[in-house]
């Protein structure tokens, strides 16, 4: 599993084409920062500092994340946390909530939110 690649793909009954994730990598957020150098030391600082950290702890943990993103007619995304033993079963619920045009509350899982964008 990927957290560059959905693990299921799924359609909603209005159309909108949904695709689940599932990872275990959670990068802290991160700040705006304003001008073109600050935006570039941040940068670096993320690749080369937060993401081998973030690394090292998702080895250790045993917690996933599993989102349900939507990118039409804006993107949309449904997050819950979950443990190694019961990702399968999220997935599964979460797959069959999104598609009958739900938001799923899967057991086994925490709702962490909804994020809806641009």
């Amino acid at each position: 599993m990927s957290v560059f690649r959905p693990v299921r793909r799924v359609t909603d009954r209005d159309g909108r084409d949904w695709e689940i994730y599932a990872y275990r990598l959670e990068l802290p957020p991160h700040a705006r920062r304003s001008g073109f150098l600050r935006r570039v030391a941040a940068a670096l600082g993320r690749a080369f500092v937060e993401l081998p950290r973030a690394a090292f702890a998702a080895r250790r943990s045993d917690e996933w994340t599993i989102e349900a993103v939507t990118w039409v007619p804006r993107r949309t995304s449904y997050t819950w946390k979950t443990t190694g033993e019961y990702r399968g079963n999220v997935i599964a619920q979460v797959e069959a909530g999104v598609a009958a045009g739900t938001i799923p509350r899967p057991r086994y899982a925490t709702f962490v939110g909804v994020e809806e964008g641009y």
